[in-house]
């Protein structure tokens, strides 16, 4: 009989792993769906459940995005303010006689070049990413409102392509759930079967062993942040399409940083790097749209929504650090 070997071992106990992880958010998103359909009147009406999918699809977006970051190791506190930022941006750029095709291309420059930003600090100055993303977020948003922005409200203006994402469909499906479904689509691809999203685990699982075999890390974290920034930007303009207008009163770290944060680890992303599916992080979206929805339909006030995500990301990081305990090997690597 064939011995198993020892990297056949640790292969199997991480598929173990995230497995578990998928099991644990799958239960969740039953219990979820469950309590909702007994206690909220309305909740599983077709209507609500399409509302719930848009704002899930806005979630996943932008998790995708965080997901890649926190694979490789990093993380991106700076997803809030693009996402929040970069659509008034765009309507302030018309606003000042450009056209949309050309407001969106100077903003997803901007947005490029904020990700490279963000991606050098962390991999050539080698800051640490809390720090980098924390400083950056606040330089987006100060940045967006002293040097660019006019108002503190936008509104879409009629027949803007933008709002198609809410409103138009192709073949009966929202296009925001289709940008979505491509999206986690391309993020699976590209993770599974690429060598730089390979790498990227690698990358995440022990930093110094995929510098030494002679993985481009530096570029890769670079990459990973663009990823982030852009992804971001796509979720803020899915949001404002929904609403139909955006308010640049607020701060870098709005609520769908949090989001954010709780979709991926409560869908089973090690914030130790390396571990993790898009499968997860698709549930994760899930989940917390329904919760998000759940709040929103008993008419919680803001501080009991905030009490309860609060909660929530704070069970997510327990889970997290049950689920993938630090061992010794992980402890050695860098930190966030």
């Amino acid at each position: 009989m064939a011995s198993v070997t020892s990297s056949e071992k640790k292969g199997f106990l991480r598929l173990s792993f995230l497995d578990e992880s998928i099991r644990v958010v799958a239960l969740a998103l039953v219990v979820v769906i469950v309590f909702g359909a007994v206690t909220t009147p309305g909740f599983m009406d077709i209507g609500n459940l399409s509302v719930v999918q848009k704002l899930s699809a806005a979630f996943g977006i932008v998790a995708v995005g965080q997901a890649i970051v926190i694979l490789g190791k990093g993380i991106d506190l700076s997803v809030g303010a693009v996402a929040a930022f970069t659509p008034p941006i765009v309507l302030q750029f018309m606003e000042n006689g450009s056209s949309e095709r050309t407001a969106i291309l100077l903003a997803i420059v901007l947005v490029v070049l904020f990700g490279l930003l963000n991606g050098l600090l962390v991999a050539f100055v080698e800051v640490p990413a809390l720090f980098v993303t924390l400083a950056t977020g606040l330089l987006y948003l100060g940045g967006a409102k002293v040097l660019l922005l006019e108002s503190n409200l936008f509104s879409l203006p009629d027949g803007a392509a933008i709002e198609r994402l809410a409103t138009g469909d192709v073949l009966g499906i929202s296009v925001s759930l289709v940008v979505a479904a491509l999206v986690f689509i391309a993020a699976w691809l590209f993770l599974t079967f690429t060598a730089p999203g390979r790498l990227i685990r690698a990358m995440g699982d022990n930093y110094e062993t995929a510098r030494v075999s002679g993985a481009p890390v530096r570029p890769l974290q670079v990459s990973s942040y663009v990823i982030s920034a852009l992804l971001a930007a796509l979720a803020g303009f899915i949001l404002v399409a929904r609403d139909g207008a955006v308010s640049t009163v607020g701060s870098a770290f709005t609520p769908l940083l949090f989001v954010a944060l709780t979709v991926v680890i409560i869908g089973g992303v090690s914030l130790s790097g390396g571990r993790g599916t898009i499968l997860g992080v698709l549930l994760g979206a899930e989940f917390i749209g329904l919760v998000t929805n759940l709040l929103t339909l008993n008419d919680l006030s803001p501080a009991t929504q905030d009490l309860v995500r609060g909660l929530v990301l704070m069970l997510a990081v327990a889970a997290d650090a049950w689920l993938h305990p630090r061992d010794e090997e992980t402890a050695k690597s860098q930190d966030l």
